[in-house]
């Protein structure tokens, strides 16, 4: 919710109490330091006592995608992954390589230090804006919100997982710390520094968008922050200007190689979503947008905050429970009517945080928020907002017309409330094993001429690697397409990579999936024998099905 601009508010302006002016508090600046380098390895270590990410999507697409990108198997495999196979694999790299060379704890404890860095970077914002506060106090509670920041029930449930919402979270937090700390200096400073710097912030949104499109909401949220800023009309323009050319260009550092390759190949960079724009003949006329969370009416999604903070499942797949986004959803309005009115009857009070930093956050975040309950309601993607709202809490009843005190008693009372109360979402974790990922696949004859079709909606593709390298993997039914799909052109693809096919067949779904697949495989003019299929144990999931497939009407080529 963008605050009203004011003359009061010029960068020039201090608060009475600020000591930013005095010589800096050497055990301060020690202790910042120490947090910035040892908060990324004790999340680390925290990520170890949650236990061995199994979520649903690294069984169905993360595990898989870094596979495939890293042994060249985009484009011979077909839609292991489902509907995800289309998504960029850039993230899933460097974990899958990391969990394929190192043991299990290890390669989590570096995911979860990756993750972590997530606070060194809320310190780091939180202390930018703070520059009002005396160094030690700065110090302190900067850390204090850091902390919270990482603490949160989404944030502690995605803890050393591969959704990589934590991940690209850095990019949004990296930018709104470069801009917090570039203030108020790019407010009248000279131009070319000072767009400069926010181009950088830019590039930083950008490319956490372009590894993970949804993040577009926090890029769009940061530049519209800058029109909230205290300084000339036209200064705010180009430093939104500014900042959208360095996310534009992060965009293209991030997901530019991805996007050429779906465009080339799909005729649409973001292939299969917006489809009904890009009008791509292999996918169906449709945007592809889940709205299985969107909030059935008007009202619930207005309020939408008091309704998945009692009842976490109308946004996530998995409960949990945490009420900083509900919190900010009440405060953030309630302090930006409190600032205009103050403003409007001559008031002055002195804000908690620095008021340009104050301004931009608070405007982004309301921005942001925004753009979630229209365009996703998953609450996934709202994590990096919920590592903000502690310092984003702070700034809200800083702008409250209470004393001094009684909004610093009330931040922390508010503060302890949210994080005494919160319980973290889990998506499937197990036990520490040596390897991320173990499979038991039976011997396969023939393996270099095999065909290993897959059937159902269960996640099943983590399995594929133990399969023999020259093993080819096609997905005959999946949440994008299946055999008797009308108006997706994706279907001949299928079809045709199936019926070219000279070797043997195979059938990979769950047991419970099995006769699902068998009337999958008829549509293809397949047959499955459920008297010949063996199991392959793993250590993510239920144990999954091979059954033998012969081709009806013709000769019998199957892999018993």
């Amino acid at each position: 919710m963008p605050i009203a601009a004011s003359r009061e508010d010029r960068p020039s302006d201090r608060p009475s109490d600020g000591s930013s002016d005095g010589p800096p508090d050497r055990r301060a600046r020690l202790i910042g330091i120490a947090f910035l380098l040892l908060a990324p390895p004790v999340y680390g270590l925290l990520t170890l006592a949650f236990g061995m990410d199994a979520n649903w999507d690294l069984r169905n697409y993360h595990w898989y995608n870094g596979y495939a990108m890293l042994t060249g198997r985009i484009g011979r495999d077909l839609l292991v992954a489902q509907m995800p196979s289309f998504y960029s694999p850039f993230l899933d790299v460097p974990f899958y390589w990391l969990a394929t060379h190192l043991p299990a704890r290890a390669a989590g404890f570096l995911w979860g230090t990756l993750q972590g860095i997530n606070l060194s970077l809320l310190y780091l914002l939180a202390s930018f804006c703070l520059r009002n506060v005396p160094d030690m106090k700065r110090t302190l509670v900067a850390v204090a919100l850091a902390v919270m920041g990482g603490l949160g029930g989404g944030t502690l449930g995605l803890i050393g997982t591969t959704f990589q919402d934590n991940v690209v979270s850095l990019g949004v937090l990296g930018a709104a710390a470069v801009v917090a700390g570039s203030l108020p200096g790019i407010l009248e400073g000279r131009p070319l520094p000072s767009f400069a710097r926010v181009a950088a912030a830019g590039l930083l949104a950008g490319a956490a968008m372009g590894l993970k499109n949804p993040t577009v909401i926090y890029a769009v949220g940061l530049c519209l922050g800058f029109l909230a800023l205290p300084a000339r009309p036209w200064r705010r323009l180009w430093l939104a200007f500014f900042f959208g050319i360095g996310v534009l260009v992060g965009l293209a550092l991030g997901g530019g190689v991805w996007m050429a390759h779906l465009w080339h190949d799909y005729g649409n960079p973001v292939f299969p979503h917006m489809n009904h724009i890009f009008k791509s003949p292999f996918a169906a006329i449709s945007d592809y947008v889940n709205v299985s969370f969107f909030p059935p009416g008007l009202w619930q999604r207005l309020f939408f905050p008091f309704v998945f903070t009692v009842h976490p499942l109308t946004v996530g797949e998995v409960p949990w429970f945490d009420l900083r986004v509900l919190a900010l959803f009440v405060l953030v309005p309630v302090g930006f009517v409190c600032a205009v009115a103050g403003r409007s009857m001559g008031r002055r009070n002195d804000w908690l945080t620095e008021a340009p930093a104050t301004r931009f956050l608070l405007t982004a975040l309301s921005v942001t928020y925004a753009l979630w309950v229209v365009m996703f309601c998953i609450y996934r993607y709202l994590v990096p907002l919920e590592m903000l709202a502690p310092l984003g809490l702070v700034m809200a009843v800083g702008l409250l017309p209470l004393a001094r005190r009684l909004r610093i008693g009330l931040a922390v009372a508010l503060l302890a409330v949210v994080q005494l109360t919160v319980q973290p979402a889990d998506w499937g974790r197990v036990a520490w094993a040596d390897k991320w990922v173990k499979a038991e696949v039976p011997p396969i004859e023939d393996a270099d001429n095999t065909m290993v079709l897959m059937a159902g909606y269960w996640a099943i593709s983590h399995v594929i690697p133990s399969f023999p390298p020259r093993v080819t993997f096609v997905r005959i039914q999946s949440n994008f397409l299946q055999p008797d799909s009308v108006g997706n052109g994706y279907l001949a693809i299928m079809k045709d990579k199936v019926a070219s096919h000279r070797g043997p067949f195979l059938m990979l779904s769950t047991i419970p999936d099995t006769a699902g697949a068998a009337k999958a495989a008829e549509l293809l003019g397949l047959r499955l024998d459920p008297q010949r299929c063996r199991p392959i144990p793993n250590n993510l999931g239920e144990t999954l099905n091979l059954c033998a497939v012969d081709r009806v009407g013709g000769n019998r080529e199957t892999v018993e």
